[in-house]
């Protein structure tokens, strides 16, 4: 069986790890670099214990207006409001008790098999970048810190680890750059990986292993028979991103395909004339080569709604979620709600050798979970996007439940709360 999987970040690359593995003859077509986009600059957390969808309880009209200031952690763009104004309705109506209770059991049950999964990665000769220090979730309310500690009792310590409180003061002892009156949860289950260096190593794996991957090619349409896709259309290679006046590339035959796509997804799938819902949340970060600040685990310091992750010789300043459509602008606004953040909780943070800052497009759906399965109109093809702000931590789970499914019809993983159709 050929299978053609367009895209080439971690969801694509993880896909066509396991369908290679499975047997199935893949391509991987992607139309800017590998590993590029919303896989590139994020945090890198493999943490089930913080895998819950975006839309929670407590959403009122009051703190919708407080979502367009440029300042709040979770911002929209005004200008945006008009076409986003569907699917904001539709966000809304998930903020509640009962969906975010099953989207946190669904997400659960997708991350059951994560830490096996990645240790797999290892062990098929996937090299990354991984440390398995467990994650600091550090807060300055109570009440924040105890409906935490209550959700991961709910998980268990088979699903996240062992879960350590830590006070003022062991939590100085545990992370002694870290200012501000914290205390926090040691969450020990939660590991980090280098999400540049896997997309690198999952492609050179792809590549070793005899897998075709055309980077710089950018699917443009379809050949299709009914139900049935049989053809990708590409344009060929080309600094700029868009296809027009671009020479035809290569057709691309598969007998299926998976779109893999992340925030653009919606656009691909319009050329089958089929839907989902997709729109980009834009995350911001700020890396910093040879930090004067360290730390010794990722912490995610709840009253700024930011994070911070160690990697070898660099650390990463993570944050903050703006819905402004689909576009790379990176607004210095949202990197200076970082920068505040990072100078009041981790000083030195920012000083380094050298600084990169980044925008990605996080894929979000209506319901926060991500949208993995065949497309109900279509009988060969299947999307696997949607992850929000885990796409590290749920992609080899993913890859490895999609694959079951492409391959053999079903898959170990429940993925009816996944199923696209959900959304037609």
């Amino acid at each position: 069986m050929r299978v053609a999987v367009v895209g080439g970040g971690v969801i694509g690359l993880c896909v066509a790890h396991y369908l290679e593995l499975g047997g199935a003859e893949v391509i991987l077509v992607e139309r800017d670099r590998i590993g590029g986009g919303c896989s590139e600059g994020n945090g890198g957390w493999v943490c089930p214990s913080i895998s819950r969808p975006l839309p929670a309880p407590g959403l009122t009209l009051t703190s919708l207006r407080w979502l367009l200031r440029s300042d709040s952690p979770l911002y929209i763009k005004p200008a945006a409001i008009p076409r986003l104004t569907g699917w904001l309705w539709a966000f809304r109506g998930y903020c509640n008790a009962e969906s975010y209770a099953a989207g946190v059991a669904a997400l659960a049950a997708l991350n059951a098999t994560t830490d096996p999964l990645y240790r797999g990665l290892a062990g098929d000769g996937v090299a990354f970048e991984q440390a398995e220090a467990g994650t600091i979730l550090a807060y300055g309310d109570e009440g924040e810190l105890e409906q935490a500690a209550g959700l991961l009792a709910k998980l268990g310590e088979e699903r996240v680890g062992r879960v350590d409180r830590l006070g003022r003061r062991a939590l100085r002892e545990a992370e002694p750059s870290l200012r501000g009156d914290l205390f926090g949860l040691h969450v020990r289950g939660d590991t980090h990986v280098r999400p540049e260096s896997l997309c690198a190593g999952l492609a050179a794996s792809l590549e070793a292993r005899g897998v075709r991957i055309l980077a710089g090619v950018e699917v443009v349409g379809f050949a299709r028979e009914g139900r049935r896709v049989r053809v990708a259309l590409t344009a060929g290679p080309a600094a700029g991103g868009a296809a027009t006046g671009r020479p035809p590339g290569e057709p691309i035959e598969a007998d299926l395909f998976v779109v893999a796509t992340g925030a653009e997804t919606g656009t691909l799938l319009g050329m089958l004339e089929s839907r989902l819902p997709v729109e980009a949340g834009k995350g911001y970060s700020i890396t910093v080569r040879n930090a004067r600040a360290r730390l010794r685990q990722p912490v995610h310091v709840a009253p700024a709604r930011i994070g911070f992750t160690p990697f070898r010789g660099a650390l990463r300043t993570i944050g903050t979620m703006e819905f402004s459509g689909i576009n790379q602008h990176l607004d210095r606004r949202r990197i200076a709600l970082l920068e505040r953040a990072a100078r009041r909780y981790l000083p030195g943070a920012l000083d380094g050798t050298e600084r990169v800052d980044w925008v990605g497009m996080r894929p979000v759906l209506p319901d926060g979970l991500p949208a993995i399965g065949r497309l109900p109109d279509l009988e060969n093809v299947y999307v696997a996007t949607g992850h929000q702000m885990l796409g590290v931590t749920l992609a080899p789970s993913t890859g490895w439940a999609l694959a079951q499914l492409v391959l053999e019809g079903r898959s170990d993983i429940d993925l009816t709360p996944f199923d696209p159709a959900r959304f037609a």
